[in-house]
């Protein structure tokens, strides 16, 4: 839409622009274009630094277990993959070091033509990874993965569930109350606390809290449960 000047009889102008003649109508648009095109490109520079980055990390053995896939022998690998790095902190001024986490990977092998099935990529669920996970097979196949927490509510450790099928391994969905806190994994317990409450090691004979990963069940048998 344009305007007429009550006083001069001329053009004002588009309502955005007013004021502006063509000259100084052209470089604002060359300059929106100029910031739009800025914007666009350190949004794609983020992602090629990451995966540039990334591409220089390397991948670390945990575990690996020999397993019976439909009566035939298999390895079982689970890996990391991390990047050391240094940085200097902006406001004290201190160099830090410390450790990337770029995923994890867990790789079904054929032990005897030693030939890679499959390799699956996954994340941690939580930011802060406070213990390398530790590898749980169960009598029924089941491949659990648990990293356990020192922390409380803020510092979470998690539980992932993976299947093998026809050479492949697959994620399944599992998700613990977010009531408990994964303390610790005996075997194919792993011991848990309630809320706020304060965790002490399993007893024998006081008893505890632990989800059996054979039952998928969580079992209380303090003497005096809360």
């Amino acid at each position: 839409m344009t305007f007429i000047s009550n006083r001069t009889g001329k053009p004002m102008g588009s309502l955005g622009n007013k004021g502006l003649n063509n000259d100084e109508m052209l470089k604002k648009k060359k300059d929106r274009k100029a910031t739009l095109m800025a914007i666009l490109f350190f949004l794609a520079l983020f992602p090629i630094i990451w995966f540039g980055l990334e591409f220089l990390a390397t991948e670390h053995p945990i575990s690996q277990t020999l397993i019976a896939v439909n009566g035939k022998e298999r390895v079982l690998k689970f890996s990391e993959k991390t990047r050391g790095y240094t940085q200097k902190d902006q406001t004290t001024g201190i160099r830090e070091s410390g450790t990337s986490h770029y995923g994890y990977f867990l790789e079904l092998v054929d032990s005897i033509a030693n030939r890679s099935l499959h390799k699956l990529k996954f994340k941690a669920p939580v930011h802060n990874i406070q213990d390398t996970p530790k590898m749980y097979i169960s009598s029924n196949g089941i491949i659990w993965l648990v990293s356990t927490t020192n922390g409380f509510r803020d510092e979470l450790g998690f539980i992932l569930k993976f299947s093998i099928s026809n050479d492949n391994i697959k994620q399944l969905n599992y998700e613990l109350d977010e009531t408990y806190g994964i303390r610790d994994i005996v075997g194919g317990r792993v011991f848990l606390s309630k809320g706020n409450e304060f965790y002490t090691p399993y007893s024998p004979f006081f008893g505890g809290i632990y989800l059996d990963l054979e039952t998928e069940k969580i079992v209380d048998d303090r003497k005096d449960p809360k």
